[in-house]
């Protein structure tokens, strides 16, 4: 007996069938057709196939197999072609369309509900939720359509269940079919075309299998076996060609044709789908861009289909709904912008889910299995607006839900008939209505001649070192790279007003020439002119609306990035007033290869001089250095290969510099921290620890306090060690973007932070950054400052460790970055205890298990 409980990803296992198992009474067994085949492309099983007994080969045959043509080739220029996105575990429809002029969502949703002013406004009553900038890109182009209260009779609350009527679109019954394999039933009419509809994945689900037609299975990837060039196996490939003249009898010239049709198949996808490493790192918008691909390839797709989740947010709902928000934004953004235009009038994209939200919130930051939720339509042919009705929350109790309006058979219909050429009653039954959702049928352009266009997509673009696991640690001795005052690897001379000094990394001072995603750089501004500040960012790429180093006359000023590297193995330094020297000096890189992880650990203070914690009491003179033992103290443990620390001077008596080294290896030639007599000023450092665990900490100017806090360390990947966490998380880069600016009400309400007010910034599930991340890196800048005051940034939920991040001097403008962990619900607080000070933080990578 099947739990009532099943989740919504065993569900949507049993309810996917793997490549060759069709519907009826046949076995999968007994089946060895072309659709099995497209199955084993880009996943290796043929040569293992080939490999094995010929009798486990001889079991899957049918007599008299019939070798028939598997594709259809180009679809007609009037032929709608329909991309279908499930999403699956049930999906909040208040907080996706939020009807936020309504009172009633905002006593039942409670701390769930978005405030009106962060949606995307529509109109006076709903808006949408402030991830999808792509969708509502589309909405004032006329080409959203957005179907509310949509459901069917006698609602079940089971994943299964309701998935599965969803699928079949006949609710309330035992499905045997799907809605779209229906469709292929007729559509096809007992021919046989392989490209005619496809889930992208590994499995066909039950929406693309009909009585006697059915969808295939795409790899979310590139073809390997079948799509290789090597002479072996190409020989390989001809051997299995030959076998199809049938000099063994029918059915093993039914096998050999079977094999060159994955062959061919196989070859035709290789050009199409693009390399892992090319692919976006998110596994939906991967497939979305895959699902475009196919489309201009003009293949005889008609309908194409994928699925993702987890989006049944029973607790923990404002991080992890907010991610799947971004992932849709980001999924429709890329497929529009991968599709060839030409393909604009021919396509529409739609949304479902096997159930919607309750209205009320519970208990653990969630909401419960619902039963009506919106759905959207996307296209250049869609007749953009608002359709059914918005189900009224009016007099339900807690545990009530909200009625439907529009029937599942009624939606799926008007898709039918206004997209795929008709047919409707016969798939999903008469009598339901259909909705006006198409301005135009599929390939007619805008009156007079017009072809309509693709809207700007303001989507984040992917950060060049992304990868689809992110990337470990490997540190190396401190070393320059950049220095332009005596041309050390760049042309000598300072960077003037909106210059851009390029700077390689890779190929130089034990870094590698290839496979690496990411640097760790201290980059200084010297000797400016002007108040100024450096942006740095993949090399190559756009520069984003962000600062890593605030300066100005008078002072050197460093901060640490951690700094995605362009294509080229570069990364940028853009200066904005005057002219300033600049220095880079790395401290290691990161690479989706072997390495080091990180672990976070909540921010605790290592060493004071001031206090004589870890360290002698009292000022360190110039020249002076003291080990520092880090393995085995405030949480870093023995194994650990380097330490995140932030490093601060304070009353030095002259000026000078601090800076870290392994301990028993050279002094290094960088510095960390520089300083003026009178200064408190921090840097964050990532130090790689010597044999013993220690560090060894000096530097010039006489007189000197200091102090370091630990955030974390990097450790090697041992599975073999007993550990609460003996892998530690691995890192993604990202496009630096800004995530807080109080000045403007960017993240948080407008006005500084201080004694009084202590700000609560979500990460997780925003910035691109995923609702599982354990750790963020961002660099923080403090301006505006009132009086000297210390700024803060630690996990969100817990209690202000006796830390700082910033030290500040009234009218002082500073940054420093800032690797921290999170929040159980991926947060931060940052706080300010002495003074006012507006603060601003740009969120560049973070870290995942």
């Amino acid at each position: 007996m099947l739990d009532p409980d099943i989740s919504a990803a065993d569900a949507l296992a049993r309810l996917s069938r793997q490549e060759g198992a069709l519907s009826g009474n046949h076995d999968a067994r007994s089946v060895l057709d072309r659709r099995r085949f497209l199955q084993l492309v880009g996943m290796g099983a043929g040569a293992g196939l080939m490999a094995g007994s010929s009798g486990s080969l001889l079991d899957t045959l049918i007599p008299g197999y019939d070798p028939s043509v598997w594709a259809a080739g180009p679809i007609g220029a009037n032929d709608g072609v329909l991309v279908i996105l499930g999403m699956f575990g049930g999906n909040d429809g208040l907080n996706t369309v939020v009807p936020f002029n309504d009172p009633l969502y905002y006593q039942q949703h409670g701390g769930l509900a978005i405030p009106g002013n962060q949606t995307l406004a529509l109109d006076g009553d709903v808006g949408l939720h402030p991830a999808l900038t792509t969708l509502k890109s589309f909405w004032d182009t006329n080409q959203l359509a957005i179907v509310e209260g949509i459901g069917y009779p006698n609602p079940d609350l089971s994943h299964f269940n309701s998935m599965a009527y969803w699928m079949a679109g006949r609710p309330n019954q035992i499905p045997t079919t799907g809605w779209v394999g229906r469709w292929l039933d007729g559509y096809l009419n007992g021919g046989t075309d392989l490209f005619a509809a496809a889930e992208i994945g590994n499995s066909v689900p039950l929406h693309l299998i009909g009585e006697h037609q059915r969808g295939t299975g795409v790899p979310a990837r590139k073809p390997d076996y079948g799509a290789s060039t090597d002479e072996r196996s190409l020989r390989t490939y001809q051997a299995l060609r030959d076998m199809r003249t049938g000099a063994n009898g029918q059915w093993f010239g039914a096998v050999g044709q079977a094999f060159v049709d994955y062959l061919d198949v196989s070859k035709t996808l290789a050009p199409i789908i693009p390399e892992d490493d090319d692919l976006p790192s998110s596994d939906i918008v991967a497939r979305m861009e895959i699902a475009a691909r196919l489309i201009n390839a003009d293949l005889g797709f008609r309908v194409l289909t994928a699925g993702y989740g987890d989006f049944d947010s029973h607790a923990g709902q404002p991080n992890q709904h907010t991610a799947r928000m971004e992932e849709l934004n980001a999924a429709v953004g890329r497929f529009f912008q991968v599709l060839d235009p030409a393909w604009l009038t021919r396509v529409t994209f739609m949304t479902f889910s096997e159930f919607g939200r309750t209205p009320w919130s519970n208990d653990g930051a969630g909401t419960d299995h619902g039963t009506s939720a919106p759905h959207f339509v996307v296209g250049a042919n869609v007749a953009g607006g608002r359709y059914g009705q918005r189900p009224s929350m009016a007099g339900l109790d807690r545990w009530e839900r909200m009625p439907h309006h529009v029937d599942m058979r009624s939606y799926y219909g008007s898709m039918i008939d206004g997209w795929m050429g008709g047919g409707a009653s016969d798939i999903v039954g008469a009598g339901y209505e259909t909705l006006p959702l198409f301005a135009r049928g599929p390939g007619i352009g805008l009156p007079g001649g017009g072809t309509p266009s693709v809207p700007v997509i303001p989507i984040v673009p992917e950060s060049p070192g992304a990868t689809k696991n992110g990337s470990s640690f490997v540190p190396v001795p401190p070393m320059r790279v950049a220095d332009t005052r005596d041309g050390t690897h760049v042309p000598a001379g300072p960077l003037g007003p909106e210059g851009v000094l390029t700077v390689k990394v890779t190929g130089i001072a034990g870094i590698p020439d290839s496979g690496v995603t990411a640097v760790i750089a201290n980059v200084t501004a010297v000797d400016a002119t002007t108040p100024m500040f450096f942006t740095v960012y993949p090399g190559g790429t756009t520069r984003p609306n962000t600062s890593n180093i605030n300066g100005g006359p008078g002072r050197p000023v460093p901060n640490l990035v951690m700094m995605a590297v362009g294509s080229a193995g570069t990364i940028d330094v853009y200066n904005s007033h005057g002219s300033t020297h600049c220095l880079v000096d790395v401290f290691g890189y990161f690479t989706g290869g072997g390495g080091d992880r990180f672990t976070a650990l909540p921010p605790q203070r290592l060493f004071d001089t001031r206090s004589g914690q870890g360290v002698r009491a009292g000022k360190l003179g110039a020249d002076e250095a003291v080990d520092l033992m880090v393995a085995g103290a405030v949480g870093v443990p023995a194994r650990a290969t380097a330490v995140v620390m932030n490093l601060g001077v304070t009353e030095p008596e002259n000026p000078g510099f601090l800076r870290l080294t392994p301990k028993g290896a050279p002094a290094a030639t960088t510095s960390n921290v520089n300083f003026f007599a009178g200064d408190t000023v921090p840097n964050l450092v990532v130090c790689q620890l010597g044999t013993d665990g220690s560090v060894t900490l000096d530097g010039a100017g006489h007189g000197k306090h200091a102090f370091g806090d630990v955030f974390g360390y990097f450790s090697a990947n041992d599975n073999s060690i007993a550990s609460d966490n003996p892998t530690g998380e691995r890192m993604q880069p990202l496009v630096p973007a800004r995530a807080l600016d109080t000045r403007d009400g960017t993240g948080a309400d407008v006005g500084p932070i201080g004694p009084q007010r202590t700000l609560d910034l979500q990460i997780g599930g925003r910035h691109g950054v995923p609702s599982n991340a354990t750790a963020v890196v961002i660099n923080v800048a403090a301006t505006n400052v009132a009086a000297p005051s210390f700024v803060s940034v630690w996990p969100g939920g817990t209690s202000q460790p006796d830390t700082s991040n910033l030290n500040v001097m009234a009218g002082q403008t500073l940054a420093n970055l800032v690797i921290c962990q999170l929040g159980e619900t991926g947060n931060l607080h940052i706080g300010n205890p002495i003074a006012e000070c507006d603060v601003l933080a740009d969120v560049l990578g973070y870290f995942v298990p």
